[in-house]
């Protein structure tokens, strides 16, 4: 695997049930590490601050995560580093994050002393119907994917009664013994999405696919035998002593792994999904077909069912992309007004202390 290129992941997206955040894992960098706790409005500097804190940082640790933001992939919620234990983090909505020992454990990075509060309560008529447009747009798209899901759970329930289970189990534990031996320990598992309904459409991060040196495609468009072959590997490999990246499903974030990453044995195992088209992540290791676990016979007199589902899904997963990308645009207008009201000289100033308190922490701790 190249430890040199960061991972790209998403820690929260709109799901059926409204937006999910695995903000916790952040949090959990405070107790051993540092947590730069970042707080301000849109558009007035936190994710240019973490892009500079990032290529500050990555010169003396590679290995590091860009968690992106899925009403803007272009945008950054959080950078990692796994090694020294620091993180630069958006703490404000919908990703709220309270420092729980505050100058001990996290520091506050705060840029609402930059900015012009008269002139943002000036603007107030014309900014607050904005947010609540686009809070509304965010709404219209939690119900297009709950539709879509509902569609989708039907066909991979119906698959699910044409899946040998049996079959599913024993593949799952060849594959687990013959790559990863002689290990022993709790593994520890880290919750990203490597998948999100986006604004600029259904869209995954294939950069993250390419690090890994040995890629188990996984083709079901049903998701069924995809969904029971993960769960077990990841079972399999629960006492094996690594670190786990369990990827799951926008459409079903409590339910469903879409895909499993396994850095140190350089082991990724990923699914077909209407975000991920395998084919856009190029040659695998080894293609896992559905149809091994399949009575393709009895699927096939559900066919016409099957494909109507896919094809209602698929028009429901644009529409929702297209209440992201009006959102986006409404959210660009609100940026605007703070950006206009911001003293960025003084953010640069914050931004550079943060960063040099940060490369301090790390040469600390890497110095060891």
């Amino acid at each position: 695997m190249n430890l040199q290129q960061p991972l790209h992941f998403f820690l929260g997206a709109n799901t059926p049930t409204g937006f999910v955040s695995f903000s916790d894992e952040i949090t959990a960098f405070s107790e051993a590490g540092r947590l730069f706790v970042i707080k301000g409005g849109p558009g007035t500097g936190k994710s240019s601050l973490m892009r500079r804190a990032a290529e500050a940082l990555c010169q003396s640790e590679p290995g590091m995560e860009y968690i992106h933001c899925s009403s803007d992939p272009d945008s950054l919620d959080a950078v990692l580093f796994p090694e020294s234990g620091i993180a630069f983090a958006d703490a404000t909505p919908p990703h709220v994050i309270e420092p729980a020992y505050p100058g001990v454990c996290e520091t506050v990075v705060s840029l609402t002393s930059c900015w012009d509060e008269e002139q943002l309560q000036s603007s107030r008529e014309n900014v607050l119907p904005l947010f609540r447009q686009n809070s509304a747009c965010h709404q219209q798209c939690v119900q297009f994917l709950s539709a879509a899901r509902a569609l989708l759970a039907d066909n991979e329930s119906t698959a699910l009664s044409c899946t040998d289970p049996a079959k599913i189990a024993r593949t799952a534990a060849g594959i687990v013994s013959r790559e990863c031996r002689r290990r022993r320990g709790k593994s520890v598992e880290k919750h990203r999405f490597l998948t999100a309904v986006t604004p600029k459409g259904p869209f995954g991060f294939a950069e993250t696919i390419a690090a890994f040196d040995k890629l188990y495609y996984i083709r079901d468009p049903y998701g069924a035998s995809a969904g029971l072959l993960l769960a077990a590997i990841r079972s399999l490999l629960s006492e094996a002593g690594v670190t786990l990246y369990c990827c799951h499903s926008p459409l079903c974030p409590n339910g469903k792994l879409e895909h499993l990453l396994v850095p140190e044995l350089g082991l990724a195992f990923v699914s077909e999904t209407p975000m991920l088209p395998l084919e856009l992540l190029g040659t695998p290791y080894r293609v896992i077909s559905f149809t091994r676990f399949t009575d393709m016979e009895k699927l096939g007199r559900r066919r016409q069912r099957l494909r109507f589902n896919r094809r209602a899904a698929e028009e429901l997963l644009r529409a929702a992309s297209s209440s992201m990308r009006r959102g986006k645009l409404i959210h660009d207008r609100i940026e605007e007004a703070y950006s206009a009201a911001m003293d960025f000289a003084k953010v640069s100033e914050i931004r550079d202390g943060a960063i040099d308190m940060a490369l301090a922490f790390q040469e600390k701790i890497l110095s060891r």
